[in-house]
C-alpha cells in the first residue's frame, strides 16, 4: 500500500497513475481543442472571438462554481476516489458530444457539462496528489502531474493531426477522442488512496476540520487577478489564424506548445523543491507577461510561433509551483478547501478573462487584447511578491 509521506524517491504509485489518467484525459480533450475555433467559425458564426471567451468562461465559471464545495467534501470524504472517477467520467463522455453542434448555444453547454466534471474531480485529485509526497517532494509530484497533462496534450494535438490528414473529418475526429477518455476512466480504478499513521495525512479522516487560515486570502488574492489576466490558450489559435495559419496547421502549432509545457514542468517541479515555489510562480507570471506583450507586437506565423513556445515556460514553471506553494501554506486537513478556493477562484476569474480578452479583441483588436493581460499578469506578479509574506504560517522564518 503506498504511503502518504514518501519523500525523496520514486513518486508514489498514486501520482504516477494520476498523471496516466491526466495524460489520457488530455490526449482526448486536445484532439478536440485545437481543431475546433476554426470549427466553430465555419459552422456557427463569424463572432469567433466572443464566442470563444463566452463558452470558455461560463464553462470555467461554472466549474469554478462547484470546486469549492467539492473541496470541502474532499476534506470530508472516507475516500476521494470515487469523486475523481465521477468528474473524470463526465467529462470523458460529453466531450465528444462536440461533433453534435448546430447552434450557438450547443457548444457553451457541452464545455459547461464538460467542467462540470472538471469541477468535481479537481479539489479532491489535488488534495490526494498533495497527501501522496512530503514537503520535499510537492514540487516533483506537481510538476509531474503537470508535465504528463501537457504531454497528453501533445499527443492529442499530433493524433488531431494525423487523422485529419489522413481524410477525416472534423466531427469522425471528436469520436476518435472518446477511446483515450474511456482509458483515462479505466485506469482510475488502479489509484490506491494513501494511507498513514500520522492523522494529518490522511484524506478525509474522522475529526473536526482545521479551518482554512485567513491569512491564505494574501496568495488567493494575486491568484484571482492573475486570473483575470490568463485567458484560454485558444486566443493563441485564433492570434496564428490572424496571421494566416491555415486550419490544417493549427494542431501542429498546439503540439508545439504543448511540447514545451510537458518538457519543462518535471524539471521545474525539481527546481521548485530547491529554490522555492514561490520563485517560479514569480518567474512564470512575469514571462507571461512579456509573452503577451510581445504577441501585442509580433508580426507573421514564424515570430509568433516563436513567441508561444517561449510563453509555454511559462505553464511549466508557474502551474505546478502554484499548488505547491499553495499545499505550504495550510493544514493537511484544510487542503480539500484551499485547493477549492484555489481552483474556483481561478475557474471564476477565467470568465472575466475570457469576456475582457474576446470583447477586446473584437472592439479594439488583437493588439489591445495582448497588452492588456500583459500588463495584468506583470501586476500579480508584483503583487505577489509584496503580499505572500503575509500569507506564509507565522513559524516559517
Amino acid at each position: 500500500m503506498a504511503t502518504a509521506r514518501e519523500g525523496t524517491g520514486r513518486l508514489p504509485r498514486t501520482v504516477v497513475v494520476l498523471g496516466v489518467v491526466s495524460l489520457l484525459t488530455d490526449i482526448s480533450s486536445d484532439m478536440i481543442f485545437p481543431l475546433l475555433p476554426a470549427f466553430l467559425a465555419a459552422r456557427l458564426s463569424a463572432q469567433a472571438p466572443v464566442l470563444l471567451g463566452l463558452m470558455e468562461g461560463v464553462a470555467d465559471l461554472i466549474s469554478a462554481l462547484i470546486k469549492y464545495q467539492s473541496g470541502v467534501w474532499a476534506d470530508r470524504a472516507r475516500s476521494l476516489k470515487p469523486m475523481v472517477l465521477l468528474g473524470y467520467g463526465l467529462s470523458s463522455l460529453m466531450r465528444p458530444l462536440m461533433a453534435f453542434v448546430t447552434l450557438a448555444w450547443h457548444p457553451v453547454v457541452i464545455r459547461a457539462l464538460d467542467r462540470v466534471g472538471k469541477g468535481l474531480r479537481s479539489s479532491p485529485r489535488d488534495a490526494l496528489i498533495a497527501h501522496s509526497v512530503s514537503p520535499e517532494a510537492r514540487g516533483r509530484a506537481f510538476g509531474f502531474h503537470r508535465g504528463m497533462d501537457h504531454a497528453g496534450a501533445a499527443v492529442g494535438s499530433l493524433a488531431a493531426m494525423v487523422l485529419v490528414a489522413v481524410g477525416l473529418r472534423v466531427e469522425q475526429v471528436f469520436f476518435v477522442a472518446a477511446v483515450p477518455g474511456l482509458l483515462a476512466v479505466l485506469a482510475i480504478l488502479l489509484v490506491r488512496e494513501p494511507t498513514s499513521p500520522e492523522p494529518d495525512a490522511v484524506p478525509g479522516a474522522t475529526r473536526a476540520l482545521a479551518p482554512v487560515p485567513r491569512r491564505l486570502a494574501y496568495y488567493l488574492v494575486p491568484i484571482t487577478l492573475f486570473g483575470v489576466a490568463n485567458s484560454t490558450d485558444a486566443f493563441l489559435l485564433l492570434k496564428l489564424t490572424e496571421e494566416g495559419a491555415q486550419p490544417e496547421f493549427l494542431p501542429l502549432a498546439w503540439l508545439l506548445l504543448q511540447a514545451v509545457k510537458s518538457a519543462v514542468s518535471f524539471p521545474a517541479g525539481r527546481l521548485a523543491d530547491r529554490l522555492g515555489a514561490s520563485r517560479l510562480v514569480v518567474t512564470g507570471w512575469s514571462l507571461y507577461a512579456l509573452s503577451y506583450l510581445a504577441l501585442a507586437w509580433v508580426r507573421g506565423l514564424t515570430l509568433t510561433m516563436i513567441v508561444i513556445g517561449v510563453y509555454g515556460l511559462y505553464h511549466a514553471l508557474a502551474e505546478g509551483a502554484e499548488k505547491s506553494l499553495l499545499t505550504s501554506l495550510v493544514p493537511a486537513e484544510a487542503r480539500g478547501r484551499a485547493f477549492g478556493l484555489y481552483n474556483g477562484l481561478t475557474g471564476g476569474a477565467s470568465l472575466a478573462a475570457g469576456l475582457l480578452f474576446g470583447l477586446l479583441w473584437t472592439t479594439l483588436g488583437s493588439t489591445t487584447a495582448f497588452v492588456t493581460a500583459g500588463v495584468l499578469a506583470g501586476l500579480s506578479a508584483l503583487l505577489l511578491v509584496v503580499l505572500l509574506p503575509r500569507a506564509r504560517p507565522p513559524a516559517d522564518p
